[in-house]
């Protein structure tokens, strides 16, 4: 298995997609936008923003265990310090920016927002409903935030037990067993507890796709059109039109997290065949969706700022503006100051792994 680690263009593509999905769904939180939805038949855009995260959770699976093969396929070894250091600034940098904004806003007495939802989001716990955690909407969208980052503490222990059989100490292990649980012990509500078991079941599905995935798109070469034309009919059935189904709250309840356990398949599914697809690869890698897909980590973020009060009791072309404005403020922190980050992390896990490399024999794993 010989893997690349440059940056694979139609991913970049799918950021795109699954940022406009949130994006679709938000804005129905503007009164004047939902009832455009409504009289317009388009109420079913509101139904994907969910699905938007779960293909977010599938590629930030897939990219963080590519990079990390290709490091085990190049050194033998694996370094967890470093991919700590490379996923810290890529991720703490921007979240702050935004919290510390809002923070100001809200001490300013423009949106309501404490210090207890800065800590709370900044500590990665919007996915738990934990004692003294605050998240209200400028906010909320972090749980997915916090999954990742705690999906991330846990990675190099799997990674690391998978890859070179090395064992986690007890207490690291049980600390971070700890910490990963902690939103299936503090459930909260609308994610619940098949949403802990959905956002695993993703992240590590990424794993196994960018392991396995090469041979399983080889077996399935005279079916893939067919395959992909499958997989985004059920990722993208609308959970109105399935929960109509029911006739009963909780009927409807059970057949949405039906469709939401068909996602754990559905979702990677989708988003591998779309780049074994000549057309489809093609269409994602179109220059603009993939610069557009760079900067998607920020646009999530500060998205929610304007899609909440007061923000949404503008009028649809006001409202819309200001989100294009923040779009285009997100894709230049991107360009100017996130790139910079990102590459002095890279630097300096680059440094401390050739320094291990220096200091310990060839054949040794790395820790």
């Amino acid at each position: 298995m010989h893997l690349q680690t440059s940056r694979l263009a139609w991913l970049d593509g799918w950021r795109t997609l699954a940022v406009l999905l949130v994006l679709l769904d938000h804005l129905s939180m503007n009164g004047k936008i939902e009832a455009f939805y409504a009289s317009h038949g388009l109420r079913f855009l509101a139904d994907y923003g969910e699905v938007g995260v779960f293909i977010f959770f599938f590629i930030s699976g897939h990219v963080v265990s590519r990079t990390c093969l290709a490091e085990v396929e190049k050194s033998g070894g694996f370094d967890s310090a470093a991919f700590y250091v490379r996923r810290l600034f890529r991720i703490a940098p921007p979240l702050m920016l935004y919290l510390c904004f809002c923070l100001w806003l809200g001490a300013q007495g423009f949106i309501d927002f404490s210090p207890a939802n800065f800590l709370s989001a900044a500590l990665y716990l919007c996915n738990t409903s934990a004692p003294s955690v605050s998240c209200n909407w400028y906010v909320g969208h972090t749980w997915s935030l916090a999954f990742e980052e705690q999906f991330y503490l846990l990675f190099p222990l799997v990674f690391s037990w998978l890859e070179l059989r090395r064992a986690p100490r007890l207490l690291t292990a049980l600390l971070v067993a700890g910490v990963v649980s902690l939103p299936l012990v503090f459930t909260i509500w609308w994610i619940g507890k098949t949403g802990f078991l959905i956002a695993y079941a993703l992240f590590f599905a990424g794993y196994w796709s960018a392991k396995h995935g090469a041979r399983l798109l080889a077996r399935l070469a005279p079916w893939r059109r067919e395959a992909l034309l499958l997989s985004a009919a059920i990722v993208l059935t609308p959970r109105a039109a399935v929960a109509a189904l029911g006739d009963s709250e909780a009927a409807r309840a059970m057949l949405i997290d039906g469709l939401r356990l068909v996602d754990i398949i559905a979702v990677p599914a989708l988003v591998t065949l779309s780049g074994a697809v000549d057309s489809t690869r093609r269409l994602l890698s179109t220059a603009w969706l993939s610069a557009f897909g760079r900067g998607t980590y920020s646009i999530y973020l500060w998205q929610q700022l304007v899609t909440g009060a007061p923000f949404n009791e503008l009028d649809i072309v006001p409202q819309l503006l200001l989100l294009a404005g923040v779009i285009a403020l997100c894709l230049l922190l991107y360009t100017h100051w996130e790139v910079k980050l990102i590459e002095l992390g890279r630097r300096l896990a680059g440094g401390r792994m050739a320094k291990l490399r220096k200091a310990l024999p060839r054949t040794a794993e790395i820790s």
